[in-house]
């Protein structure tokens, strides 16, 4: 895990926009895993200086989203779009779909998680990391903290009712790109640092197993 200190998302966005341009340069195929919250003005703005060209070989799709029907107003995705963000000729695989059951979409976002890595060269996973120490959908002590075997789960957390990747699917990325901003978010960021956490106490653990995790924030100097 590499942390780099920003006073902001600038850095991160210009390191992550410069890292999915040159994957696709290679004519690499890359999957592009975005979140929800403070992450969505950043893929807009990343999303805006890829070139239409460039982008028939970028995937988009959500780590984590909040289950409704398509386009209600507490969705990942749908707040994606509604800030701007413009796919140009990228496909994009939305976990929601009209009709189906909590558990259906759940299933349903396991079938085309397996299928979207695997038709992959590259997978970019761009996440937040909340005070408690969540990243994605993976909450503390949820049921998505304790799985170990499937991809996907789906759980309640009153008010949502949230459909999120797990440790193993995030096990399968080549890298990821946290952005961590706030003093509200120093303690989870030094536990993140100098301990060394269950994942189901603090999920954000997961950077540490990865070859490649990128951590920008404001809280904790260059390392």
């Amino acid at each position: 895990m590499k942390i780099i200190h920003s006073e902001g998302f600038e850095e991160g966005i210009a390191d992550l926009t410069q890292r999915l341009t040159n994957e696709l340069k290679l004519g690499r195929k890359v999957l592009w895993l975005t979140s929800g919250g403070s992450n969505i003005p950043p893929a807009v703005k990343i999303m805006d200086v890829i070139p239409e060209d460039l982008s028939r070989g970028l995937t988009v799709m959500p780590n984590d989203e909040r289950y409704g029907e398509p386009g209600h107003q507490d969705s990942n995705w749908q707040q994606l779009l509604d800030a701007g963000f413009k796919p140009k000729a990228a496909k994009t695989l939305p976990v929601l779909q009209a009709g189906l059951s909590f558990e259906d979409t759940a299933k349903a976002f396991e079938t085309t998680a397996h299928q979207a890595f695997k038709d992959k060269d590259v997978v970019i996973s761009q996440l937040g990391m909340g005070p408690d120490g969540h990243v994605s959908g993976i909450l503390p002590d949820s049921p998505a903290a304790l799985e170990t075997k499937a991809w996907v789960t789906a759980y309640e957390h009153p008010p949502l009712r949230r459909i999120s990747l797990t440790f193993p699917a995030l096990r399968q990325v080549t890298a990821i790109y946290l952005f961590a901003f706030g003093d509200e978010k120093l303690p989870a960021l030094q536990a993140l640092r100098d301990k060394d956490l269950p994942l189901a106490e603090q999920p954000a653990q997961i950077l540490k197993e990865l070859p490649e995790a990128y951590l920008y924030t404001d809280q904790l100097g260059a390392a």
